[in-house]
C-alpha cells in the first residue's frame, strides 16, 4: 500500500516536472523568437496562401511595399506597390511582441461573432 502511494506521488511529481519544463521551454523560445521579429524596417503586412508551400507576400521595406513570391526553394520579387494599391489594416504598425495573446484572442473571437451575426 505504502508503495503505491509512494509511485503515485513519484508519477504525480514527474508529470508536474515535464509540465514546468515545457513551459519554461515554450517561453524561451517565444522570447528569442520575438527578438528575430522586432525589425525596425522590414515587416510582413500579408501573407496569402496560393498552393501548399507556396505564398504571396506583400512586405514593407523602409517606406516602400512589395508583393513577392514564397517557396521553400526561392524567394522571387514580383512588383512594388504603391499605397494607394494597399488597404493596410488599422493595427499593422503593432509587432507581434507588442499585442499580447488575451488581446489577439478577443480580437479573432469578436470578428467570428461579428461574422455570425451578419448570418
Amino acid at each position: 500500500m505504502l508503495n503505491n502511494i509512494l509511485q503515485l506521488i513519484a508519477t504525480l511529481f514527474a508529470f508536474v516536472l515535464v509540465l514546468a519544463l515545457t513551459y519554461f521551454v515554450t517561453k524561451w523560445i517565444a522570447k528569442s523568437g520575438a527578438m528575430q521579429s522586432r525589425a525596425k524596417n522590414i515587416k510582413v503586412i500579408e501573407t496569402y496562401k496560393i498552393a501548399p508551400s507556396k505564398y504571396i507576400q506583400i512586405i514593407q521595406i523602409g517606406k516602400k511595399q512589395y508583393a513577392i513570391g514564397v517557396t521553400k526553394e526561392q524567394i522571387t520579387y514580383l512588383t512594388e506597390l504603391t499605397e494607394n494599391q494597399l488597404e493596410v489594416p488599422e493595427e499593422f504598425g503593432n509587432t507581434p511582441g507588442d499585442t499580447s495573446f488575451k488581446e489577439v484572442m478577443k480580437t479573432m473571437l469578436s470578428n467570428v461573432k461579428n461574422r455570425d451575426d451578419k448570418k
